[in-house]
C-alpha cells in the first residue's frame, strides 16, 4: 500500500533547522553570552511557545483586574499589528493601528490603567517606570522575548493543542522547543473542558512540570450574552437569531461553540488572526448577513471588535454589530493562583520599602 502524503513530513525538516537556531538563542542567554534586562520592580510575563490560540489577552486582564485592587499597575505590549514604531503610551485617542488590536481591548476594559507598546521590551519597561512610576508590569506575549528577564514567568498551554505533542514551525506551531516551558514558574493549561477530572489534570501536569517548584494550574473560558458594539449594556439574549460570526483569531472553533450552545444557527466568516479588515471586507460581510435571515446580527470577538472599530462602519451595520464577552475562570485552586501572584508582589514592594 502506497504511504499517505502529507505536507507535515516535507516541512519537518525546516523545523528542525528553526529548533536549532531558537535553542542555540535561547543557550546564549542561558550562559550569559546574551544580556537580559531584570527590572526592579515586579515584572510579571505571560505568554505561550505556540503561534496563538492560548487565551493570552483573557488571562493578562485576570490578573490586571487581580492586582489593580491594590497596586498601580502598568501592561506592556509588543502591540502586533500596528503601523506604529517604538513606544507609545495608549491614550483616549488611540486606536489598533497606533498600538494593536489586543492592547486597544485590554485599554477598553481598563481605561484607567496605563497600557503602552514597544517591540523592545526592556525599553518600554524603562520608560514606563520613567514616566508613568508603577508598582508591577505585566507584559503582554514576551515569554520568548528573552532580552527581559521577569520576575514571575507565566506560560501558557492549549489543552487542545498540547506543545509536548506538537512540532517545531513551519511543521507544526511551536515557536521553540517544548523544553523551553523549563523557564516558567507557573504553567497554566487554557481552554480546559469545563468536567476536566482531577485524574487528567494530575497526568497533565505531571507531563509538564520540568520541576517540582513549578505550579501547573487549569483555566477555562466563560462567556455572557453578546453585547452591541456601541452599547455594552444592550445584550443579545433572544435565542435562535441566526448569528453570522466573524473572527480574526487564531481559534474560533470554542468561539462558535459557544454561540451555537446559546442557541443560535451560526455561520462562520473566518480570517487570519490579527486581520485588519478592510472596506472590501466590510461589503462581503454585508452581503453574507443580507443572505441569512432578516433579523441576523453579526457576533464578533472583543479583540475583532477592536479593529472594526477603526473602520468607518454604516449606522445600520453598526447595530447588527454584537461582541461575545470572554473571561478566565480557573477549573481548581484559583485562590492559590491569585494568593502566589499578590504575594509577588508583596514580595517586592515591602523590599522596596525597607
Amino acid at each position: 500500500m502506497k504511504p499517505e502524503f502529507r505536507i507535515y513530513d516535507i516541512l519537518r525538516p525546516f523545523g528542525w533547522l528553526f529548533g536549532v537556531f531558537t535553542s542555540i538563542r535561547n543557550h546564549m542567554y542561558d550562559c550569559g553570552m546574551c544580556k537580559s534586562y531584570r527590572s526592579g520592580i515586579p515584572v510579571i510575563s505571560i505568554g505561550n511557545i505556540t503561534v496563538g490560540g492560548t487565551g493570552k489577552t483573557p488571562h493578562t486582564e485576570f490578573i490586571a483586574s487581580l492586582l489593580m485592587q491594590k497596586y498601580r499597575i502598568a501592561v506592556l505590549s509588543r502591540g502586533y499589528g500596528r503601523k506604529t514604531k517604538g513606544f507609545i503610551l495608549s491614550d483616549t485617542h488611540s486606536d489598533s493601528t497606533i498600538i494593536g488590536d489586543e492592547p486597544l481591548q485590554i485599554k477598553h476594559r481598563f481605561p484607567d490603567m496605563d497600557v503602552a507598546v514597544s517591540e523592545d521590551r526592556a525599553t518600554g519597561i524603562k520608560q514606563l517606570i520613567e514616566t508613568r512610576s508603577p508598582q508591577a508590569i505585566i507584559l503582554d506575549d514576551a515569554f520568548q522575548h528573552r532580552k527581559v528577564t521577569p520576575s514571575l514567568n507565566i506560560l501558557l498551554v492549549n489543552w487542545h493543542r498540547n506543545i509536548l505533542d506538537d512540532a517545531m514551525l513551519p511543521a507544526g506551531r511551536l515557536r521553540e522547543s517544548a523544553l523551553g516551558r523549563r523557564r516558567a514558574h507557573m504553567i497554566i493549561v487554557t481552554k480546559c473542558p469545563d468536567n476536566l477530572s482531577a485524574t487528567d489534570m494530575d497526568a497533565m501536569a505531571e507531563r509538564l512540570r520540568t520541576s517540582p517548584e513549578q505550579q501547573v494550574y487549569f483555566t477555562t473560558l466563560t462567556y455572557e450574552r453578546p453585547y452591541l458594539l456601541d452599547n455594552p449594556e444592550q445584550t443579545l439574549s433572544q435565542p435562535h437569531i441566526p448569528v453570522l460570526a466573524v473572527t480574526g483569531i487564531a481559534s474560533p472553533d470554542l468561539f462558535v461553540a459557544e454561540l451555537e450552545r446559546q442557541g443560535h444557527d451560526v455561520t462562520l466568516t473566518d480570517y487570519p488572526d490579527h486581520h485588519r479588515f478592510s472596506s472590501q471586507d466590510i461589503t462581503q460581510i454585508t452581503k453574507k448577513l443580507e443572505r441569512l435571515e432578516p433579523d441576523a446580527v453579526i457576533v464578533t470577538t472583543a479583540k475583532d471588535a477592536a479593529r472594526l472599530k477603526d473602520i468607518r462602519l454604516d449606522g445600520q451595520l453598526r447595530k447588527k454589530i454584537y461582541v461575545l464577552p470572554v473571561a478566565v475562570r480557573f477549573i481548581c485552586d484559583s485562590d492559590k493562583f491569585i494568593n502566589a501572584v499578590t504575594e509577588h508582589v508583596d514580595t517586592f514592594a515591602k523590599k522596596i520599602q525597607q
